[in-house]
């Protein structure tokens, strides 16, 4: 059997722009991207490498075109894109390339994530999360995720009040690879992650089983608003418009005393989120950022 090749596509970019620019790229290449890691703080100039894989049977004129289109777009918008770089790998090179950019990496005060072939020894009090990443999203790195983590910490480090009456304590909207349910459920709640996209509920059941939390976190394709229970945590990492349309069901399934994380949006989105979110009686009592991304908490008393 001959040994495919794949070509590796390096793209530097502004670091402000690494989800817009993976999620076009998963998109187009129907399958995940590597981003590479910084081993400085973020500055708001700071730029980032991001890389894109296909067998290289399967990347013809079209694809070329399709990216180089994306790519002027960008510029256009006055974002500094490139260089570009390409080349090909035998499969056995590929494995090992996606791999080794996946290192052990501490998220907020106590929260670690790792890859399964990655060995961390955690120190005093340090929580250690095996995520394994796939092509959904939420593998700790992009701010909004940092976020949602340093706000669950910050709550659930006094405990979960008050319990929920369901069998569930908390809801994971959107849950990607369920990294914000395998932080919340490391705390000692009981999360059911939903997510309508099959690939991320699949990425979400592999992760539950590598951290041995399936006592603790059920994931499933659901809708937000085929669920009936309310919940004492609600976590909603998702985009301004999606939250927007979603805060009557979100509020709805909060239960008096508890609150509700939400991010994936910027500075620029806040005013008009906390109007959304409070019209219906909500109240906001955190916030958090990092960069121009946000976390808002919202409590219902």
């Amino acid at each position: 059997m001959a040994k495919r090749q794949w070509l590796e596509i390096r793209i530097e970019i502004p670091e402000r722009i690494q989800e817009e620019v993976s999620l076009f790229l998963t998109e187009w290449s129907g399958r995940g991207v590597i981003l590479e890691d910084e081993e400085v703080p973020s500055r708001p100039e700071a730029r980032t490498g991001i890389k894109v894989y296909f067998p290289a049977a399967e990347f013809g004129p079209l694809q070329d075109k399709e990216l180089e289109q994306y790519l002027e777009r960008l510029k256009s918008h006055g974002y500094r894109i490139g260089p570009v770089a390409r080349r090909l790998l035998w499969e056995e090179d590929w494995a090992y390339t996606w791999q080794a950019y996946f290192k052990p990496r501490k998220l907020t005060r106590r929260i670690v994530i790792r890859p399964p072939w990655e060995d961390y020894q955690p120190a005093a009090e340090e929580i250690v999360l095996t995520i394994y990443p796939g092509m959904a999203f939420g593998t700790g790195r992009h701010p909004s995720t940092r976020l949602c983590l340093e706000a669950i910490e910050e709550l659930l480090e006094a405990g979960l009040e008050p319990i929920s009456a369901g069998r569930w304590q908390a809801l994971d909207v959107g849950t990607g690879t369920g990294i914000l349910a395998l932080a919340t459920a490391r705390f000692g709640a009981r999360v059911l992650a939903i997510d309508i996209d099959p690939e991320a509920v699949s990425a979400t059941r592999k992760n539950i089983l590598l951290n041995q939390l399936q006592d603790l976190v059920r994931a499933e394709d659901l809708t937000l608003e085929s669920i009936r229970q309310k919940f004492t945590l609600i976590l909603a990492n998702l985009t301004a418009p999606d939250l927007q349309s979603l805060a009557e069901a979100l509020a709805g399934r909060l239960q008096p005393g508890g609150s509700l994380i939400i991010s994936g949006f910027l500075e620029d989105d806040v005013p008009r989120l906390v109007a959304h979110f409070t019209a219906q009686g909500l109240q906001q009592t955190r916030t958090y950022s990092r960069e121009d991304w946000v976390a808002l908490v919202f409590n219902r008393y």
